[in-house]
């Protein structure tokens, strides 16, 4: 209906008549506009959203804002997208109440939705101011606003959200490994994100999250540096070699595998080597690779360490100062007498042996030189004396006598008569009473009672306990089961 008559502003306003201030918007006189675009502001109808919105490109000024005004007062899901066209407004003023608006209200608005869409929108248009907001809205109490929160600084392409980004995939990932309940999705929007920020102009703020001590972090840093094809990452991740974080050394020793990159015959190259677990590789450095070797010694599992105990010994390595680190050397290469003149630091080296050693003979041997250190060990050997004096009966006809052994001839008949000989002596078992079978490679391991059942020469024997009782002997001589007890 037409207006013929300059509306009463303060009559309609006191009426709450929302439909008489929107025809108002319209008239001629701008400041009747003016009034009746403040006037819709404390009312927050939604009706009134699109007709102020249409009054952001006024031909006034003064109406120009007064209808931005409004739509911040109105708030909510509806101003959303009019405020974030008017980021873009020709008129300054119009552009920072927008900006004041979208940024700081509609980004922490108590509807989750207006969140949403306002991210969404931002990264539409690209907001660069949009950025920082952006980033605060990645730790959102709602899911589906830190992913618009992170497709739109995707969308924006600012490298000042590859850090941020970095902690949140680090951090999902940090969950799922120790917890199981990360939030899968966001970790994937994040790392798609991350795939189009981390460019060149990524790299310092990928340096900047190496910078911290928190080794999630620094891994994802890492492999999104590896993917960066330059001499400044190659550098960067040489560096990285010499961390003291295992799992840093790692990461990076693997970035430089994705790039291609050849070590050289130096300390560096033996760093990347032993980063990838490859000590025999790290032989290939020479002597530089000493000290590397010797520093991954220490946090190393059973394994790492035989491997680089082996690669030591490659090395000819001659340390000169005994230490505990020394008597795994030189147990490893079965110089008993270096560990006995190491003394008591050896003992850890011995005992390793004694437990783990494939050969039951290296056992034996690791358990005299414990005995020459006075350290005696009830496990696995319950009489060790008796076992070497076997031992050495059984070795002093050589090996041509273990092959008469096993086809019956003379001389393995001589030594099963010395080695009888010997257990009747020490009273294991009773020659009238009892026979003894021998082990194929003819130690003896058994003796069987006239009307019985076999029984094993425990006191000759190698043992292991096991789960529930039991208890499995092994012939010392070449490591053959030979019985199994339980209880």
């Amino acid at each position: 209906m037409p207006l013929f008559g300059s509306p009463n502003i303060n009559q309609l306003e006191a009426k709450r008549d929302v439909q008489g201030l929107i025809r108002a918007l319209a008239f001629k006189d701008p400041a009747i506009r003016r009034a009746a675009a403040e006037a819709l502001a404390p009312l927050k109808d939604p009706a009134a959203v699109e007709p102020l919105a249409a009054l952001l490109d006024d031909e006034s000024p003064g109406v120009r804002r007064a209808a931005a005004d409004a739509l911040v007062a109105r708030g909510g899901l509806r101003v959303v997208e009019p405020l974030v066209r008017a980021l873009d407004n020709g008129d300054a003023d119009v552009r920072d109440i927008a900006a004041t608006a979208v940024y700081r209200r509609l980004m922490t608005d108590p509807d989750a939705e207006t969140r949403r869409i306002t991210a969404t929108a931002l990264g539409r248009i690209r907001a660069a101011e949009g950025v920082d907001p952006l980033i605060r809205a990645m730790t959102d109490s709602d899911e589906s606003v830190r992913i618009a929160a992170v497709r739109a600084l995707q969308a924006i392409g600012d490298v000042a959200a590859v850090l941020p980004l970095v902690l949140v995939v680090a951090r999902e990932g940090s969950l799922a490994r120790t917890t199981g309940r990360s939030n899968a999705a966001m970790e994937r929007a994040a790392s798609q994100a991350l795939e189009t920020l981390c460019d060149e102009r990524a790299i310092e703020s990928l340096k900047a999250a190496l910078a911290g001590d928190d080794t999630d972090v620094r891994e994802v840093a890492i492999k999104r540096l590896a993917r960066i094809r330059t001499p400044a990452v190659v550098e960067i991740l040489a560096e990285l070699l010499a961390s003291p974080d295992a799992l840093v050394r790692r990461a990076a020793a693997r970035g430089l595998s994705e790039l291609d990159w050849q070590p050289s015959a130096d300390e560096t190259g033996a760093r990347y080597w032993a980063a990838l677990r490859e000590w025999r590789r790290c032989v290939e450095c020479g002597p530089a690779a000493l000290p590397v070797l010797l520093a991954s010694f220490e946090g190393a599992d059973a394994i790492a360490r035989a491997d680089i105990l082996a690669a030591l010994a490659e090395l000819d390595w001659q340390p000169e100062e005994p230490s505990a680190m020394v008597a795994h050397y030189w147990a490893s290469r079965g110089r008993w007498d270096k560990c006995a003149e190491i003394g008591e630091p050896a003992v850890e080296a011995l005992d390793s042996i004694l437990r783990t050693a494939p050969r039951w003979r290296t056992r034996v041997e690791a358990a005299a030189a414990l005995a020459t250190l006075e350290q005696t060990r009830p496990v696995p050997f319950t009489r060790l004396d008796l076992v070497r004096q076997a031992l050495n009966i059984l070795d002093a006809e050589g090996s041509e006598a273990e092959a008469d052994a096993s086809e019956g001839g003379a001389t393995g008949a001589d030594r099963r008569g010395l080695l009888q000989a010997f257990m009747v002596e020490e009273r294991q078992y009773d020659p009238v009473a009892e026979t003894v079978d021998f082990c194929k490679c003819g130690y003896p391991a058994t003796r069987t009672p006239a009307a019985g059942t076999p029984r094993p020469l425990v006191n000759l024997l190698g043992f292991e306990q096991g789960a529930g009782g039991t208890t499995t002997y092994y012939c010392p001589s070449c490591g053959t089961r030979r019985a199994t007890i339980v209880g």
